[in-house]
């Protein structure tokens, strides 16, 4: 194969651990609050939100064009897309279907899009507040934390202030009654004309895909 670059095995044995390492500062408190049935409003969302599986975060992968030298490189091979060359186990580009080369391009072209605007900052997070607008108390989801404000309180705010999400996915949680107040109908189809990177939850999009790929 041309233009792959070739990891010694200690080095590439040295990146895979410090992936561990860094990754199980997260999914070790998360498998401990899990067994003892504990949850956390924020730090959970990882796991819940995105369904990232924490044996899948501590699964290092080298990424395309990175060939693993080394015998300790053929356990790759139990996994989905990699093969043995004469560089050592690769990533087979091959194994893309179009469905991932699809998504690829979408998500290409949304951060490209995205990374071009100027960062709107006026949201100030108001989205959560319009997931729970209106909403009975016993309806609400992470009822386990009470709302600062109180629901009547919290609907004030929203009344009170100008709500223009553009983020579909923080959009599509909004409540019924909050959805007209919005400024902006964000959609699937709308995405990568609205998207911006002042908006928190891009940004949380974009963290959870590098933990997901790193």
């Amino acid at each position: 194969m041309t233009g792959v670059e070739v990891l010694a095995e200690p080095d590439w044995l040295a990146r895979e651990a410090a992936h561990v390492s860094r990754m199980r500062r997260w999914t070790g408190p998360h498998q401990e609050r899990r067994s003892r049935g504990e949850k956390h409003p924020v730090l959970d969302f990882l796991f819940t939100y995105y369904s990232y599986r924490p044996s899948h975060l501590e699964r290092w992968q080298p990424g395309p064009g990175v060939a693993l030298a080394g015998p300790a490189a053929r356990r790759f091979l139990d996994r989905k897309g990699y093969v043995e060359t004469c560089d050592g186990v690769v990533l087979d580009p091959a194994g893309f279907g179009e469905g991932k080369v699809r998504t690829a391009e979408f998500v290409l072209g949304l951060l490209t899009a995205t990374a071009s605007r100027a960062p709107r900052l006026s949201c100030f997070g108001l989205h959560e507040w319009a997931m729970v607008y209106r909403e009975p108390a016993d309806s609400i989801r992470h009822d386990q934390v009470p709302l600062r404000l109180g629901s009547a309180g919290t609907d004030a705010v929203v009344e009170a202030l100008d709500i223009r999400c553009g983020h579909f996915d923080a959009f599509r949680f909004f409540t019924a009654p909050a959805r007209p107040l919005n400024e902006l109908t964000p959609s699937r189809e709308t995405q990568i004309a609205l998207e911006q990177p002042g908006c928190l939850h891009a940004n949380m999009d974009l963290s959870s895909c590098r933990q997901g790929a790193t």
